[in-house]
């Protein structure tokens, strides 16, 4: 019976609370979690700074669309406007000859026509974006209508 008892006090006082071991193998544990939760997080927010570069850029991009849509490559076949921060540079060639323009009835109109391709270079506030092209229909009044 004595020895009983020995067995007892013996294993209850191996039984108090954490020993260091565990202690350092949690806080390992907890440090790899924490590690990979900061390079999720990391990860997460590069992603979100190309996200916005890529909007603002887009942005930008459509202004120059719409600086762009209101030329008439036939007339300034190259050329470069500033609006504020936004520089757009532009060069149009021609993809097809000009031609004589029809109206909905098919007679001739007083304008001829023709189809241009425009590329653009855009610059913000210094900074070179990447341009892109387009095309579009260029004009110029040919006749005048003959009132008898």
């Amino acid at each position: 019976m004595r020895m009983a008892r020995h067995d007892s006090v013996r294993s209850s006082r191996f039984q108090h609370g954490f020993t260091l071991l565990e202690a350092i193998v949690a806080m390992t544990l907890f440090a790899l979690a924490a590690f990979s939760l900061y390079a999720w997080l990391n990860a997460n927010l590069h992603t979100l700074a190309r996200v916005e570069a890529g909007r603002d850029t887009l942005a930008v991009q459509h202004s120059a669309l719409e600086l762009v849509r209101t030329i008439n490559p036939m007339r300034e076949p190259e050329g470069r406007r500033e609006v504020g921060p936004l520089v757009v540079a532009w060069q149009a060639h021609p993809l097809l000859p000009p031609t004589d323009g029809k109206t909905a009835l098919g007679a001739l109109s007083l304008f001829e026509v023709g189809l241009y391709q425009v590329d653009v270079a855009v610059w913000s506030d210094g900074r070179a974006l990447p341009g892109f092209a387009i095309r579009q229909v260029g004009w110029r009044q040919v006749r005048t209508i003959d009132r008898d």
